[in-house]
């Protein structure tokens, strides 16, 4: 997409989620608002885009560790470590957005299209993350830890895995 998009999180972004998030421009949450790469939880792999995506906004070791541990990082986190751009008060997500939203849209569209465009990153590697994931979501799907990590997820137990 040529344009900014802003992502207002109130709530938990979770897998798919946290990665539609990720894919914004820029990310303004409220302090409600937690970010958690869930996959590991059930036995699969990241998806829509987040291995793309998240080693550029936070490091591939910080990376790495959210996407095995599956940790919840509360709004605050999210902010430290360069997740989100601004956390502020829930009732004051969509006037800050809007807000945001305006001085964006205020910015030269030929400027605002080249910047999105050099700093967005490269489109082939991200369709070549994209192919990844698919293949590899498809992988862990099929596997018996998968479906251990869904049936424990539905008994609200914690998952046995054994790697097949």
């Amino acid at each position: 997409m040529p344009k900014p998009v802003i992502a207002a999180v109130n709530g938990p972004a979770a897998g798919a989620g946290a990665n539609l998030a990720l894919a914004c421009t820029t990310r303004i949450a409220s302090e409600q608002a937690n970010f958690t790469q869930s996959f590991a939880k059930i036995g699969l792999f990241p998806d829509f885009g987040g291995t793309y995506f998240l080693p550029r906004l936070v490091g591939a070791a910080a990376a790495m560790q959210l996407m095995l541990s599956a940790e919840t990082l509360t709004a605050a986190e999210a902010l430290r470590i360069g997740l989100v751009s601004r956390v502020v008060s829930p009732d004051r997500l969509e006037e800050e957005t809007a807000q945001l939203a305006g001085r964006l849209a205020a910015a030269p569209p030929i400027v605002a299209r080249a910047v999105k465009q050099t700093l967005g990153g490269d489109r082939e590697q991200l369709e070549r993350a994209l192919d990844e994931e698919i293949r590899w979501q498809m992988t862990c799907f099929r596997s018996q830890d998968c479906l251990e990590g869904l049936k424990a997820f539905f008994e609200k137990r914690a998952p046995r895995f054994k790697g097949c």
